[in-house]
């Protein structure tokens, strides 16, 4: 048998040695990759300039929507010109959009976008007044106090005899700091719900009953007219009776080729008898649903920008005007005023009901309506061309 060679303290010493220069060299190995890598994303950077940009939304496209095409827009544009960094799922950029002030679906006009820094500025710069014209019809009340919801209320409007005296009435009260119930479906939150996830989601019952707070909001100016200007009609202005006719002869084409479908199929295979050993006769079998016998509601969406029913400008003028029962009013205020509420009061104030059958923005902090960009125009060169910077 061989005898092991004595280990010496030199031998140990020049191991040390040696995996110390090998701990080096990986290091500098590791430090000039990451240098190689931040080298690349700071020739090709995720943003060609950061900021807020306002945009036009257009009717049916909820602002989430809007923030993700946009998002899409210059994800794909980082990625043409060679951006190689932090990447999101689905091999995406991860580009920072967010929007400032909700519009809801059936509601068009000015959407200010924050991108990049832009979206920790959104807050701040867009404290001030934002001015609204909304399409007004007396006479009737929905659940979401616009024409998408179904209707609740009706009643006799025709002791209102003019515009002349809503305006009277109504101008002194609800000009200033007023007090109002925001909408059931909203984006307010109680007990840590949103409003309209109780509403979407839960019994009819019990979300009408819902308790919501009462807010303190201003109102600068309040204007009560008959017309609506060609900008704002462009804008998109639903029209609310057309509106309710078309999602009414749907929902009735639906309904009876449901019915027919129902008629026409065979029974489904839990709801015929069983045969196994034990089963009792002429006993049903029930299939459990996943998650409890709760199950979500969602509004059926009849219509995109190209198909919802709008009001189309007078060729002759500049305006279009109407009669009683509809009007138009002309709202600048501070934030958290929601004129689905006003709409509403106003109809409670002239002893009768109301509905908001149209809205469009046309002011939200420094920007107007004809400065915002449309929906044709969404492209990079153009966002980025549109946008106020941010350093």
């Amino acid at each position: 048998m061989k005898r092991a060679c004595p280990v010496t303290a030199a031998a140990v010493k020049d191991c040390a040695n040696k995996r110390v220069m090998l701990a080096s060299s990986s290091n500098d190995l590791s430090t000039t990759t990451e240098t190689a890598a931040d080298s690349n994303e700071s020739t090709t950077p995720l943003y060609l300039a950061e900021g807020l940009i306002a945009v036009h939304k257009p009717l049916t496209w909820t602002c989430n929507d809007v923030v993700s095409y946009i998002r899409n827009i210059l994800s794909r544009d980082a990625q043409s010109r060679g951006f190689e960094g932090k990447m999101r799922k689905r091999g995406k950029p991860l580009m920072k959009v967010g929007h400032g002030g909700t519009l809801d679906p059936l509601a068009s006009g000015v959407l200010v976008i924050g991108i990049g820094k832009g979206t920790s500025k959104l807050q701040s710069y867009l404290e001030g007044d934002k001015q609204y014209t909304a399409m007004v019809e007396l006479g009737y009340e929905t659940t979401t106090l616009d024409a998408e919801g179904d209707i609740v209320k009706t009643m006799d409007w025709k002791h209102v005899t003019s515009i002349d005296s809503i305006r009277e009435t109504v101008v002194p009260k609800f000009t200033g700091k007023i007090q109002q119930v925001p909408p059931l479906y909203s984006a307010i939150r109680v007990d840590g719900k949103r409003l309209y996830e109780i509403a979407r989601n839960g019994d009819e019952k019990d979300a009408q009953n819902v308790e919501i707070p009462m807010r303190d909001v201003e109102v600068y100016k309040l204007e009560v007219e008959k017309s609506l200007s060609d900008s704002v009609i462009k804008s998109g202005v639903v029209d609310g009776k057309k509106y309710k006719e078309a999602v009414k002869e749907m929902e009735a084409a639906a309904s009876s080729a449901a019915a027919e479908k129902a008629a026409a199929a065979p029974p489904p295979e839990d709801e015929q008898e069983s045969n196994d050993e034990g089963a009792t006769p002429g006993k049903k079998k029930k299939k459990k649903r996943r998650g409890g016998n709760k199950k979500r509601t969602e509004k059926k969406k009849y219509f995109d920008e190209s198909t919802v029913p709008t009001v189309q400008c007078d060729s002759t003028t500049d305006r279009t005007s109407f009669e009683l029962p509809l009007f138009t009013l002309n709202v600048s205020c501070g934030g958290g005023t929601y004129i689905r509420s006003i709409v509403r009061d106003i109809g409670y104030e002239m002893d009768t009901v109301a509905t908001m059958t149209g809205l469009v923005r046309t002011k939200q902090g420094p920007f107007l309506l004809e400065d915002a960009l449309r929906r044709e125009d969404w492209n990079a060169d153009k966002i980025y061309e549109a946008m106020t910077k941010i350093e």
